[in-house]
């Protein structure tokens, strides 16, 4: 701080200057120290992901031939259309079904002379 002709700064002042300094140094440690928390969970959350990831890569290789998930996608896809087939032929066939019950149960039409 610069000293004007015939004036001295203010203890007060400088003193008051210092304490804002120093409680904002303070306010930051703190502010860094919740950073650096947060950055060790989140480190610790990738690894746990990366690991469960792996492991379901491992999973789909053995179970559907594949961890590409664009073939994982494409398989899902063939695999929803073959399930609608099976589900329409089924359908088809339970309506057949009733279609013969009703028949069966139908009363016989008498035979007029």
């Amino acid at each position: 701080m610069q000293k004007s002709k015939g004036q001295q700064p203010k203890a007060d002042a400088i003193s008051q200057q210092d304490r804002a300094v120093q409680e904002k140094l303070e306010s930051l440690k703190g502010d860094y120290k919740e950073l650096e928390t947060k950055k060790i969970q989140t480190e610790t959350n990738i690894q746990t992901l990366e690991a469960e990831l792996e492991k379901l890569r491992e999973q789909a290789q053995q179970t559907y031939g594949t961890s590409d998930l664009e073939e994982l996608k494409k398989l899902l896809e063939k695999r929803r259309q073959e399930n609608e087939q099976l589900v329409a032929g089924y359908e088809h066939h339970i309506q057949g079904i009733k279609e013969r019950l009703a028949e069966i149960e139908k009363p016989p039409e008498s035979e007029t002379p």
